[in-house]
This record gives structure tokens, C-alpha cells and sequence, in this order.
């Protein structure tokens, strides 16, 4: 586990339930402008991971994913290359591939191409 990252295991189990309750529910729209809920599948496990994330849509088809702290998060590791993901995008399931960009130590995101 990454050095700080027990606060963030604590706000993921906290915070992150309800943000995610909101965005699958029909009150969305009050956080669906900037954020998403996006999963991602592990590497090694196979499992399925979702959490909210900050957005920017800049075409229909791709969204760029903000990272903060990158160093105290461990999810993105799973798109250092291309892969599956699944995004709830202002209340509408969407698939695509996730690809990691930039620098961890400076600036880290996730381009997404969303399917169809």
C-alpha cells in the first residue's frame, strides 16, 4: 500500500459510496457535469473497481480523467496500457479504453475513447 494512502482507503469507503449513490441515481445531474463513475478491471485479479473521478469531455467520444495524487492512488496502475473501462457519464453506462498519460510525479490523467 502506498505511503498515505489509509486516508484515502478511509475516504474511498466513505465519500465515494455516496458520490457514487448520487451519480447512479436520478439526482445525477447535481455532479455528472464534472464527474463520472468509472471502473477499471485489475491486472492481476480480474476484479472490477469504480470510484468517481473528475472529468473534461472535449469530443463525444473521448474523456481525459484527472489523477490527484497519483502517488497515493493505486487504480490507474491498471491503465499504464490500454485497457477495458466502463464510465456512468451523466447517467449513461458507456465502455471504452483507458490509457494512463503523463507523470506521476507531475501530472498524470486518463484518456478515455468511449465506444460508439
Amino acid at each position: 500500500m502506498p505511503k498515505g494512502h489509509a486516508q484515502f482507503a478511509f475516504y474511498n469507503r466513505t465519500i465515494n459510496h455516496a458520490v457514487k449513490a448520487i451519480l447512479r441515481s436520478p439526482a445525477h445531474s447535481m455532479l455528472s457535469g464534472r464527474l463520472v463513475e468509472m471502473t477499471v478491471t485489475g491486472r492481476r485479479t480480474g476484479k472490477r473497481h469504480s470510484f468517481p473521478c473528475a472529468y473534461e469531455q472535449d469530443a463525444p467520444d473521448h474523456l481525459r480523467i484527472h489523477i490527484d495524487w497519483p502517488e497515493k492512488k493505486v487504480w490507474w496502475r491498471n491503465l499504464k496500457s490500454p485497457a477495458p473501462v466502463d464510465v456512468l457519464l451523466r447517467g449513461t453506462r458507456r465502455s471504452g479504453i483507458g490509457e494512463a498519460q503523463g507523470d506521476p510525479k507531475t501530472e498524470l490523467w486518463v484518456d478515455v475513447k468511449l465506444d460508439g
